[in-house]
C-alpha cells in the first residue's frame, strides 16, 4: 500500500504545512496515555461526556454515529455540528526502592569475593567502574509526561504540548422520509504521550501514539413505526501507531555477566586480565552495565482503509421510556512503514566479542540450522527497514434506558462490554531479520520455550488484557424551556487482570465524574458544554507486574524497572463544547 507521506512527498512544501495543520485543527481530540480503557473518551461529545456515556437509548445528536445510529431519526432536515476539544492530562509515575529479589542481585555482586580490581580497589570499595555497573537512575526517581503525542496522516508523530482540537459532522432527513443519512468524523482511539529524553520513565515508553481516526462514516437510520427505529453505519478509518521505546535490561542474567566466574572463563584482557578457559572469546574489552541502555527501538506505521461498521435500535414504547441497543464492531488494523533499531556502541562491542570465540562458534555448529544465530556483522549495522503492525481495535457493546421518570427529570442508564482482550497481542513485525532479536529468539527458545514471542524478525508486544462490563449512569434537568443541566457518573474498571498486573498501563480502576448544560439557540441553533474529571492510581510493589518490574527469569523484554517498587497516578480533565444547527 502507497502511503500518504509518499503520495505527498514531492508536494510544494507550504502545501505539506498546510495539510499537517488542517489535520492537527480537525481530527485531534482528547488524549490518554498508553491505555487499555479508552472507551467513549475521544469521541468529544459534550452530552455523551456529561450525562456519563449513558446515551446508548438517549441519541447525542450526530455522534449517534458511534453511540448508536438508531438515534440519527430524531434528527430533522439538515444539520451540521461542530465540536470543540480541550484535555488536561497529567501521569507521573514514582519509582521507588528495590524489594529483595533486586536487592539480593546487587548485593550478591556487591560481595563477590573474587571480583578483579576493576570492580573493587584493594580496601574492598567499589571503584568508579563499579559504582557505574549498578547505578540506576530510576532508582528514587520520578517520572512525569510532558504531553499527548498522535499519529497524523503523512506525518507521522506529532508532540503537543495539550491535547485539544475540533471535529465534525452533518446529517440529512428528506422532508416526509423515514430515511436519515449522516457521516461524522471522530476519533475512535486516540491515545499517547511522550517525555523528556532524560526522564528515567523513558524505559516505559519514551513516546508512542494509538491512532484510530474515522474520517468518513457513510450512515443511514430508518423508522420502522413511530416507535421503533434501526440504523447502520459503515466507518472508513486512519489507523497509526508509532514508537520510540529505549532498551535496558537490568535481569539477573546482566550481573551474571558481571560475575567473577564470567570473568575467570571469558575474559582474557581488561579487567580480569587472567587466563581465561576460552581465550578467543573477550566479553570484557567493554562492560555492560546493569541499568544501562543496550538499543531504541523506534518505528511509525499506519493505514488509510481499516474498515469497521456500527450497528444499532431504538424503542419507544412509551413517550417517557426509551430502550437502545448499539454494536461497534472490531477494526484490524494492517499498518506499514519503517522502523530503526540501533544497538548502543558498548553494547555491540560486548557482543561481538562473544562472537569471536570457540564457546559462539562451538554453539553454531552444534545447533546447525535448527536455529537461526546472528553473525558479528548484523550486530555491527544497525537494522533498519520496512515495517508491519498488526492490532484489533475491540468490539463494543452497549445496551441502555432512558427514563423520563418527572416533567423536568430524566435518567438514563447504560451497561457495556468492549472485547479488551483482542488488543492483548500487537504484532511488530520487521521486514528483515535483526540480529539482536535473532539472538533474543534463540534465548526465547532454548530457555523459555518461546514464552516471550521473539524471532528474528517478529516481536508480540503483549499486554495481556481482559475484557470489561461495566456501567454509566446520568441525569438531566429541564431547568427552563432553553435550558437543560446535565450530571453523570461512569463506573470504569481495568481491562488489566488483577493477577498479570501491567505497569506499562498506568489507566487502571477509576471513576469518571461530569457535569454540563444544553441550551436552545435562536432558529434551533444548540449548545452543549461539559466538563469531565477522571482520576486513577495504581501501586505496583516489586516484581508484582511481569511487564514493568516483574522477577520472572522467563522473562528477558520487559522488566525494565525489575524488582522496583512502582506507583503511576493519572488524572485528566476534560472541557468539551458543541455547536449545532440547522442548514
Amino acid at each position: 500500500m502507497i502511503s500518504i507521506r509518499t503520495l505527498l512527498k514531492d508536494q510544494h512544501q507550504a502545501t505539506s504545512n498546510s495539510y499537517r495543520y488542517f489535520w492537527l485543527f480537525l481530527i485531534f481530540s482528547t488524549s490518554s496515555t498508553q491505555a487499555s480503557f479508552t472507551d467513549s473518551l475521544t469521541i468529544g461529545n459534550a452530552k455523551a461526556l456529561s450525562l456519563g456515556h449513558a446515551v446508548t437509548a438517549d441519541p447525542p445528536g450526530i455522534d449517534s454515529v458511534h453511540f448508536n445510529p438508531a438515534g440519527l431519526t430524531e434528527l430533522k432536515g439538515r444539520q451540521f455540528h461542530l465540536k470543540g476539544v480541550y484535555g488536561i492530562f497529567e501521569m507521573e509515575m514514582e519509582m521507588g526502592e528495590y524489594g529483595e529479589y533486586q536487592q539480593n542481585l546487587i548485593d550478591n555482586w556487591v560481595n563477590d569475593p573474587n571480583h578483579s580490581s576493576y570492580f573493587v580497589d584493594g580496601n574492598g570499595d567499589l571503584t568508579p567502574a563499579g559504582q557505574a555497573f549498578i547505578y540506576d537512575e530510576a532508582h528514587n526517581a520520578k517520572s512525569e509526561v510532558e504531553g499527548p503525542t498522535i499519529m497524523l496522516p503523512g506525518t507521522g508523530m506529532v508532540d503537543l504540548p495539550f491535547a485539544g482540537g475540533v471535529m465534525g459532522g452533518a446529517s440529512y432527513t428528506p422532508t416526509g422520509s423515514r430515511f436519515t443519512f449522516a457521516t461524522n468524523v471522530y476519533a475512535p482511539m486516540m491515545n499517547g504521550l511522550h517525555r523528556a529524553k532524560d526522564d528515567p520513565g523513558r524505559y516505559a515508553q519514551e513516546r508512542v501514539a494509538f491512532t484510530v481516526i474515522t474520517y468518513f462514516s457513510p450512515s443511514i437510520a430508518y423508522e420502522l413505526t413511530d416507535e421503533l427505529s434501526i440504523g447502520l453505519a459503515v466507518t472508513f478509518n486512519y489507523a497509526g501507531m508509532g514508537m520510540e521505546l529505549p532498551a535496558r535490561e537490568p535481569h539477573a542474567g546482566i550481573f551474571f555477566l558481571g560475575s567473577s566466574w564470567t570473568q575467570d572463563n571469558f575474559c582474557n584482557g581488561k579487567p580480569a586480565g587472567n587466563d581465561p578457559s576460552d581465550p578467543d572469546t573477550n566479553i570484557c574489552t567493554t562492560v555492560v552495565n546493569a541499568y544501562e541502555e543496550y538499543a531504541n527501538l523506534s518505528f511509525e506505521v499506519e493505514q488509510l482503509d481499516a474498515l469497521g461498521y456500527n450497528l444499532g435500535l431504538l424503542w419507544s414504547p412509551q413517550p417517557w421510556l426509551s430502550l437502545g441497543v448499539a454494536y461497534n464492531s472490531k477494526i484490524n488494523a494492517d499498518m506499514d512503514g519503517n522502523f530503526e533499531f540501533p544497538v548502543n556502541d558498548n553494547f555491540k562491542t560486548f557482543l561481538v566479542g562473544l562472537m569471536s570465540g570457540s564457546t559462539y562458534s562451538g554453539a553454531e555448529q552444534a545447533l546447525g540450522s535448527a536455529l537461526d544465530l546472528p553473525t558479528a556483522e548484523e550486530i555491527q549495522n544497525d537494522a533498519k527497514g520496512k515495517m508491519n503492525v498488526q492490532y484489533e481495535l475491540p468490539q463494543h457493546l452497549a445496551a441502555g434506558i432512558s427514563v423520563q421518570i418527572l416533567p423536568r427529570w430524566k435518567t438514563n442508564f447504560d451497561v457495556k462490554w468492549t472485547e479488551w482482550s483482542a488488543f492483548s497481542n500487537i504484532n511488530l513485525n520487521f521486514g528483515k531479520s535483526v540480529g539482536l532479536l535473532k539472538l533474543g529468539g534463540v534465548v526465547d527458545t532454548l530457555l523459555y520455550n518461546g514464552e516471550n514471542g521473539i524471532t528474528g524478525n517478529s516481536v508480540k508486544y503483549k499486554l495481556g488484557l481482559q475484557d470489561v462490563t461495566y456501567w454509566g449512569m446520568g441525569t438531566e434537568y429541564q431547568y427552563n424551556d432553553k435550558l437543560a443541566l446535565r450530571f453523570g457518573f461512569e463506573d470504569r474498571p481495568s481491562a488489566v487482570p488483577e493477577d498479570r498486573p501491567n505497569a506499562f498501563i498506568p489507566i487502571n480502576d477509576g471513576k469518571l465524574y461530569s457535569a454540563g448544560f444544553a441550551y436552545e439557540l435562536k432558529n434551533d441553533d444548540h449548545i452543549d458544554f461539559a466538563l469531565g474529571y477522571f482520576n486513577s492510581k495504581t501501586h505496583f510493589p516489586p516484581c508484582s507486574a511481569d511487564v514493568g518490574n516483574g522477577c520472572n527469569l522467563n522473562n528477558v523484554v520487559y522488566p525494565v524497572f525489575q524488582g522496583q517498587d512502582l506507583k503511576t497516578n493519572v488524572t485528566f480533565y476534560l472541557i468539551e463544547l458543541m455547536y449545532s444547527r440547522h442548514f
